[in-house]
């Protein structure tokens, strides 16, 4: 073996042993290692493409890549990253590699790829991502080289986009990217939606073969931010217009009028943010969710206090004749929790008109749930303040979904928790001091403060699955006694309450 082929060898087998602790087989063995690390130099394509076997060959070898290294769809986690639209709101969630694959997966070639995808795309194809989404977005990140997927046609669906990745081409290889053209438009006659990872080195959009067929392009903002982006973001527009209206008979979308939408990746500041919505971008991602724009100022559009107030009579058991009156003096919380009560989320067959007769209906348990939301509301919400009020929900109802079937948990004390883990992060104010304003439990208290206790343990599960770190999303899963799968299914379920309950709020 020389010199090169060993390198790559290593290589692949530091990326297969780290796809077996993704997909729970810690106990990689070197033997078993080396052989398909050797086939998969041996057989892989060249980074021109010029060695591509047939897809059926293809798909035989991947098969087996999946066998030996013991992965199941069941036991993987996977990577979502928030989509915010131009109302600042979340649109949607990107699927794809773990950040720490990332680099080394885009060094490799299409088996390593291929072998990641087919966990993917088995993994979301069965939790039915669909019947989640609602009227959200889906990007689910594969390679070219996964076109073939037999699983593809289960995941096209008008809210789901496959957003392709050629990480291997150096430079545009027009002859290479039209033998994708036919089954990209086979894809698209079946409904599905195709984005596009547009790399640093292409130039010339124009005479790029798959604009035709493409709805959503993504730039990495590092790549193309500076003088000359908007120029750039004009040309793959006015490229893509041409492209659309120049009606080749073998292109499926010379009928579309649909414009193509923009996303800019790896934002990491408000300044990025604001750059790219100047320029006309559609959706955005990046580390620039988690950061407050300094230059907005966010008040809330309830009395906190009042709500503080009430979420303390509720702990003191104050009877519910006390509670509306305590409500009537506060016209905004009146309105809100009627129109909650009245909202299709609840389904009530009759209309609610008295304050006493909705907080007898609602129960005073889920009365607690709404005002503790009331909390993060925000008279006018920038991306921070939508995605920070998102998180805590869906935070909440993970945390109690997974705690349904646990003995001796109770699911408000869950709720609560991950409610409350993120308000001082809302109110910037010291944890200590916004728990000393709620009359909250011990166990609770315990949790947010020192971290300890079974909420605790709850609690770190959450945000594991917040940050999307494989391994650690594992290790808490297994403490608990959960499954990658349960796990995933409630994750996806809190999602889907959460954006839920934050349409309410905003319709309220």
């Amino acid at each position: 073996m020389d010199l090169q082929v060993s390198k790559y060898c290593d290589e692949e087998i530091y990326v297969l042993r780290l796809l077996r602790r993704l997909f729970g087989k810690s106990g990689a063995n070197t033997n078993e290692d080396i052989p398909a690390s050797r086939r998969l130099s041996e057989t892989a394509p060249t980074s021109s493409g010029k060695a591509m076997e047939s897809r059926e060959d293809l798909g035989k070898e991947n098969a087996a890549y999946a066998s030996e290294a013991g992965q199941t769809p069941d036991s993987a986690f996977f990577c979502r990253e928030a989509l915010v639209g131009r109302d600042q709101k979340i649109v949607g969630y990107e699927f794809g590699y773990p950040q720490d694959l990332q680099p080394r997966l885009m060094e490799k070639r299409a088996r390593v790829r291929q072998y990641y995808d087919d966990s993917l795309l088995q993994h979301l194809a069965g939790l039915a991502l669909e019947s989640f989404l609602g009227d959200r977005l889906a990007l689910v990140e594969i390679s070219h080289a996964s076109l073939n997927h037999p699983l593809l046609p289960a995941l096209s669906h008008k809210n789901i986009a496959l957003l392709l990745n050629f990480p291997e081409v150096e430079a545009l290889d027009a002859r290479m990217l039209a033998q994708e053209m036919a089954v990209v438009g086979q894809l698209r006659s079946q409904g599905a939606l195709i984005g596009l990872k547009w790399q640093s080195g292409w130039q010339q959009a124009e005479n790029f073969p798959l604009l035709p067929y493409v709805d959503f392009i993504q730039i990495d903002w590092p790549d193309c931010a500076g003088a000359n982006s908007s120029a750039f973001f004009s040309e793959l527009r006015k490229a893509c217009l041409k492209s659309a209206t120049s009606s080749p008979e073998s292109s499926p979308d010379a009928r579309k009028a649909m414009p193509l939408r923009l996303i800019a990746s790896g934002l990491q500041t408000s300044d990025d943010f604001w750059q790219c919505y100047r320029q006309g971008v559609d959706f955005f991602r990046g580390a620039f969710i988690n950061s407050r724009d300094r230059k907005k100022v966010s008040e809330s559009s309830v009395n906190r206090l009042r709500v503080l107030q009430l979420l303390n009579k509720l702990r003191q058991d104050a009877d519910t004749t006390h509670l509306e009156e305590e409500l009537k003096q506060d016209p905004v919380l009146s309105y809100r929790l009627l129109t909650y009560a009245n909202s299709p989320f609840l389904g009530m067959p009759n209309k609610i008109a008295r304050l006493g007769q909705a907080m007898t209906i609602i129960g005073r348990n889920n009365l607690y749930r709404w005002l503790a939301s009331m909390l993060f509301n925000v008279s006018d919400p920038g991306y921070y303040e939508w995605a920070l009020t998102e998180q805590a929900l869906a935070r909440a109802a993970l945390m109690e979904r997974l705690g349904q079937n646990v003995a001796g948990v109770k699911q408000d004390a869950l709720f609560l928790t991950g409610l409350f883990s993120l308000l001082d992060q809302l109110m910037e104010k010291p944890m200590e001091e916004l728990v000393t304003q709620i009359q909250i439990s011990e166990d609770i208290q315990l949790a947010l403060l020192r971290r300890e206790g079974v909420l605790a343990q709850f609690l770190a599960l959450a945000e594991a699955c917040e940050r999307m770190d494989p391994e650690i999303i594992a290790q808490k899963a297994e403490a608990l006694g959960f499954s990658s799968r349960a796990v995933s299914l409630a994750v996806f379920d809190a999602l889907a309450w959460a954006q839920a309950m934050t349409q309410v709020n905003v319709e309220n």
